[in-house]
């Protein structure tokens, strides 16, 4: 397993709210202030978040860290429930509390070439991840979306990696068909794949590659409480036994994730 950690525990944080984007009618980018995250965490980790003083919903929810500057890091979600619906509304100068930043990373590179393949919101920790690559490691950034109506998004993305290979299913933008298109036959050598996005996704990229699954690293998402490894609700099966995704992840080797168990 990558297990590249953060210097300084995970904990509470107090943040403020820096600025808020709308990307797509329902995708949005959040800037927070808190050095503690900012400063500290890698590329893979993530954090909890909630707004203060509410009940509604009362627990926190994982969002990957998308980047860092200086004392600001960022998250991008979707609005699919109430609390990112509530994200969507923040102003700036907002409180939020902030736990992490949470789990393992994808570590340093151990070969020259990596190929980073995201699906839809899986761009947010690889976005991370591609901001920190040294310029002695080569980089493949691989984005697929369904449809047009991603298209503000992709354009988003690509003007954070200006060079980037885009799939959507329809073929609205970028080539037609799904991120594997956009991979070799067979993962050469000296190269890894850092990949995360659907499940389906992750899972037909590492069938793909089965002899070499050593060399993929998948950052998982999983629903969880806590967020620190205590109500065990992001259990997945894993080649080593039971494993949680929040601090034993949430980046794991494809080889070691049981993909038929998992959903």
């Amino acid at each position: 397993m990558c297990s590249g950690s953060a210097h300084l525990p995970s904990g509470d944080h107090k943040g403020i709210v820096s600025d808020s984007k709308r990307i797509t009618d329902d995708i949005f980018s959040v800037s927070i202030i808190c050095p503690q995250i900012a400063r500290h965490s890698l590329p893979g980790q993530f954090i909890m978040l909630r707004l203060p003083g509410r009940t509604d919903p009362l627990l926190g929810r994982p969002f990957a860290i998308a980047g860092c500057s200086g004392d600001i890091f960022t998250v991008i979600f979707k609005v699919v429930g109430k609390m990112t619906g509530l994200l969507a509304s923040v102003m700036s100068g907002q409180e939020i509390s902030v736990r992490g930043p949470v789990g393992n990373s994808f570590g340093e590179p151990s070969c020259k070439t990596i190929f980073l393949v995201a699906g839809t919101l899986g761009a947010a920790p690889l976005l991370f991840a591609q901001s920190s690559l040294g310029e002695t490691t080569n980089s493949r950034f691989i984005l697929g979306v369904p449809d047009k109506t991603w298209i503000p998004y992709v354009e988003w993305i690509r003007g954070k990696v200006p060079h980037m290979n885009v799939f959507s299913e329809d073929g609205s933008t970028g080539s037609k068909g799904n991120v594997l298109a956009g991979l070799p036959r067979e993962l050469p050598d000296n190269s890894e794949l850092w990949v995360c996005g659907p499940l389906p996704m992750m899972s037909a990229i590492c069938k793909r590659f089965s002899e070499s699954s050593e060399r993929i690293l998948v950052s998982l998402e999983k629903r969880m409480a806590c967020g620190m490894g205590g109500c065990l609700g992001c259990v997945i099966d894993t080649t080593f036994g039971k494993r949680r995704v929040c601090v034993d992840g949430p980046v794991f080797r494809g080889s070691e994730v049981c993909w038929d168990e998992l959903s």
